[in-house]
């Protein structure tokens, strides 16, 4: 059992905090038990599982947590990047990469682990409140080859609204009028949101932005021609689900990729429903 909407709303104040976490790190534990688990007010409500501490601003917005995932997920963003991100680039310690939609640090996490203390991480999340999350997630957990950015990449300067949903993964970048589920947040192309940063390869450029792929792609041509590996998100199936041809973007990125000089590859087989709109872009080997 789970706090109810009641008890968190009476608790979720500068004087109940305490309180509240302390009820909600003793139901945790009963639910998992034997695992350490502790849930804490730090500006945001944390977890922390074993030594990885999560920043979770929805933690007390679910009817009940999906416990198992809790207990688990350090090692599934690890998994999942072997899965979905180093199905063809394989990183090596003391790389560069770039992460254009980097979320609330899920695979921020498995990019630093990978690059190590020699490489580095340079995570854009447009999203104000996922990027609070996602640099408390660094600080937190140590991932100080991380830099974070908060900007939304364009092929222009641009202001546009970023849209709030109910499940955040699914936030989009968009044009247009404020709405009241929507913040604003700055465009910027990324060839200029990194130049100056001393980096002269990329290693792996990974791009998860939903549909806003005909946007930032072409902001990315110079970034791109330093890059040894890409995989860029696309979302068709979102378009298939009724959601907006504007998330129709596979031809568009495998096109735009070939034209950048990479060879594409997608697993057009895989059962699950996103994984063969990644697109997966190497350099052919030197003749």
């Amino acid at each position: 059992m789970w706090l109810t909407e009641s008890q968190v709303q009476e608790l979720d104040t500068p004087a109940g905090r305490a309180e509240l976490a302390r009820r909600a790190t003793l139901l945790s534990r009963e639910a998992l038990p034997g695992v350490d688990i502790e849930i804490l007010w730090d500006g945001m409500w944390i977890r922390r599982v074993g030594a990885v501490w999560f920043p979770d601003p929805d933690l007390f917005r679910a009817a009940e947590p999906k416990w198992q995932r809790w207990a688990g997920l350090a090692d599934k963003y690890l998994r999942d990047a072997q899965d979905y991100w180093f199905h063809v680039y394989h990183p090596r310690p003391g790389d560069t990469i770039v992460d254009i939609g980097a979320g609330r640090g899920e695979d921020v996490f498995a990019f630093a682990r990978a690059a190590g203390p020699a490489g580095r991480v340079l995570a854009i999340e447009p999203h104000p409140v996922s990027f609070q999350a996602l640099e408390k997630f660094c600080a937190l957990n140590g991932l100080s080859n991380v830099t974070a950015l908060n900007y939304a990449c364009t092929d222009q300067p641009a202001h546009l609204q970023i849209e709030t949903l109910p499940v955040w993964e699914s936030n989009y970048v968009r044009s247009g009028d404020p709405a009241p589920t929507s913040y604003p947040v700055e465009g910027v192309p990324c060839d200029s949101l990194l130049a100056g940063r001393g980096i002269e390869r990329i290693d792996f450029l990974k791009m998860n932005i939903e549909g806003a792929e005909r946007m930032a792609l072409p902001g990315c041509r110079g970034l791109l021609a330093r890059t040894r590996f890409a995989c860029v998100a696309a979302h068709d199936f979102r378009a298939a689900r009724g959601e907006g041809e504007h998330f129709r973007t596979l031809e568009f990125v495998s096109r735009f990729l070939k034209d950048a000089g990479f060879q594409i590859l997608t697993r057009a087989d895989d059962p699950r429903y996103y994984v063969p709109y990644h697109v997966h872009g190497f350099r052919p080997p030197a003749a």
